[in-house]
């Protein structure tokens, strides 16, 4: 940890609710987590409890939280070298907004912190709630235990997601009670400063995703090479990495298969649509599932000539900084965007030849011409310098110092 010593520091454990399982896309949530446990923090990771009634197309998810249960599958990202961690699978009954059930959920997950404080040896009063879940059973948990101290951290609004709207009252009551709130990007934190008004201004803080540089020491696939698309015409790759749903600007994507049939667009991802509703799709557009190992994005990055971040400009995405923008930079690629605040205020802040945005169909076809004519050597170097100096181990070591002597 850093030099403060024990009497000087306000906690030496954490509980975290997360809004994602730890086997999901590992982003800023795992990356946080994993670095304080890497200082010395013992961590208790409780998985996604909800913040809207599962559907069908939540089947998969559910299934796979149920398999931990039944089969004791243990799920674990390689980044988890630090026994510190320890992933808690709730059986949450999945009704986040019935009083019934939030009392229920409640009792359950407060016999599991306090297993985790005995475990520890370490008391609730010396352990931080740090909190992704804004939702009733996140408040019910704050209120009822006497924490060292509540970090919120926000990624996104949680009210924009469809069939969580309920959730506004809670949110607005977690952010009241949190110590500090952190936001992920400048559109995050200005939403937050309106829920929480003036006099609340002070315990709201910018902090932006950081970088994870551990690509750069992966030389070689940890099982084998990965699957990678086969370009017959020996053109470009372009890359798209996660979630392949709606949230994709299709028409761009068709827009720049369409215009350049030489280049390969490679989506790698869990896929939540039928059918990936563009042109070229099975030509010149392919998809290919997750690779299992980190080691493997890596290496399949490392032969891709571009990375995309194709979103279809909404409110949601508006306020969003990409999680993938740390992949590509790390492995040196030039972005090809749709242009949102957080990625024309990164480009602001790095300068040309680093993010390449774009406001139609057509923009993204001569962007990612630009980009494609503009790459060389000393701009991928660039790239990487940009991430390593906001490696995630160096802001945490900040954020730390920051939590252990905030007022």
């Amino acid at each position: 940890m850093n030099e403060l010593t024990k009497d000087q520091r306000k906690f030496d454990a954490i509980v975290c609710l997360s809004a994602i399982d730890w086997d999901f896309l590992w982003q800023r949530t795992q990356e946080i987590m994993s670095q304080f446990a890497s200082m010395g923090y013992p961590v208790l990771f409780v998985e996604n409890t909800g913040v809207r009634v599962p559907s069908l197309k939540d089947a998969p998810r559910v299934w796979n939280r149920l398999s931990k249960l039944f089969f004791s599958r243990i799920h674990k990202h390689e980044a988890e070298i630090n026994k510190s961690v320890k992933i808690f699978s709730p059986i949450a009954l999945p009704f986040p907004y019935s009083p019934a059930a939030v009392k229920w959920n409640s009792v359950y997950l407060r016999k599991n912190i306090l297993r985790f404080s005995r475990e520890n040896n370490i008391p609730l009063n010396r352990m931080l709630l740090w909190s992704y879940m804004t939702t009733p059973l996140a408040v019910n948990l704050a209120q009822t235990l006497p924490w060292a101290g509540i970090v919120i951290d926000i990624v996104s609004d949680p009210s924009k997601v469809k069939g969580a709207e309920d959730i506004i009252l809670s949110h607005q009551r977690m952010l009241e009670l949190a110590d500090i709130v952190l936001c992920a990007s400048v559109p995050v934190l200005n939403n937050a400063k309106q829920q929480l008004g003036e006099s609340n201004i002070p315990k709201i803080r910018l902090f932006e995703d950081g970088f994870s540089t551990r690509l750069l020491d992966i030389l070689q696939p940890e099982s084998g090479e990965p699957e990678a698309p086969e370009n017959s015409t020996g053109g470009p790759l372009a890359a798209y990495i996660g979630g392949i749903n709606n949230k994709i600007w299709w028409d761009a994507v068709s827009e720049m298969a369409v215009k350049h049939p030489e280049i390969c667009f490679a989506f790698v991802g869990p896929k939540e649509v039928s059918k990936i509703p563009c042109e070229g799709f099975g030509k010149n557009v392919k998809w290919y599932p997750a690779f299992k190992q980190y080691s493997q994005l890596g290496f399949f990055l490392g032969k891709c000539n571009i990375g995309l971040i194709p979103y279809v400009s909404t409110c949601y995405v508006s306020a969003m900084r990409p999680a993938k923008i740390n992949e590509y930079l790390v492995k040196g690629l030039p972005i090809v965007a749709t242009k949102m605040p957080e990625l024309e205020r990164l480009s602001l802040e790095c300068g040309p030849g680093i993010i390449y945005l774009a406001d139609n169909p057509s923009d993204f076809v001569s962007q990612l011409e630009l980009a494609l004519e503009e790459d060389c050597r000393e701009l991928r170097k660039k790239r990487q310098q940009i991430a390593k100096q906001r490696s995630w181990d160096i802001i945490c070591r900040e954020l730390e110092s920051i939590l252990q002597t905030y007022k």
